[in-house]
C-alpha cells in the first residue's frame, strides 16, 4: 500500500514540475508575441479614435451643408425676384391707370355739378349737355326725400 501511495505521489510531483516548466516556457514565448500585439492594438485603437473623430466632423459638415441647401432652396433666385417684381409692377401700373381714369371721371362729374350749382345759384336754368349724360346724378334721391310716407291714417 505504501508503494502505491509513493508511486502516486512521485508521479504527481513530476507532473507538477513538468507542468510548471511548460507553463514558464509557453508564457515567455506568448509574452514576446503579446508585446507586438499590444503595440498593434494601441495603434489600431488610436487610428479608430481618429477615424471616429473624423466621422463626427464629417457628419457635422454634412448637417451644415444640408441646412445651407435647404435655406438656398427656399430663397428665390434673382431671376425669380425680377419676374415677380415685373409682374407686381405691371399689376400696380394697371391699378394706377384705373384709379387715374376713375379720378378723371370724378373730376369731370364734380366740374359738371359745380357748373350746375353755379347756374342754379345765379338763377339761370342750367343747360344739359347730352354728351356728358347723367353720370353721377340721381334724380330719384331728391324726389324720394321730398315724399311723405304714410304708414297709417294717424300719421297724416
Amino acid at each position: 500500500m505504501l508503494y502505491a501511495v509513493a508511486e502516486i505521489a512521485i508521479f504527481m510531483v513530476v507532473a507538477t514540475i513538468v507542468g510548471f516548466l511548460l507553463g514558464r516556457v509557453t508564457k515567455r514565448s506568448a509574452s514576446g508575441v503579446s508585446g507586438d500585439n499590444d503595440s498593434e492594438l494601441t495603434n489600431a485603437q488610436t487610428a479608430l479614435r481618429e477615424i471616429e473623430a473624423e466621422r463626427a466632423d464629417l457628419k457635422e459638415q454634412l448637417r451644415d451643408a444640408k441646412e445651407r441647401i435647404r435655406l438656398l432652396a427656399s430663397e428665390a433666385t434673382a431671376a425669380e425676384k425680377t419676374e415677380d417684381f415685373a409682374a407686381a409692377r405691371r399689376k400696380w401700373q394697371e391699378k394706377l391707370a384705373a384709379a387715374e381714369a376713375q379720378a378723371d371721371r370724378l373730376r369731370a362729374t364734380i366740374a359738371e355739378r359745380d357748373n350746375r350749382i353755379a347756374a342754379l345759384a345765379s338763377g339761370q336754368v342750367p343747360e344739359h349737355d347730352p354728351a356728358l349724360g347723367d353720370v353721377g346724378y340721381s334724380h330719384s334721391a331728391g324726389s324720394f326725400a321730398e315724399t311723405k310716407i304714410f304708414f297709417s291714417e294717424d300719421d297724416e
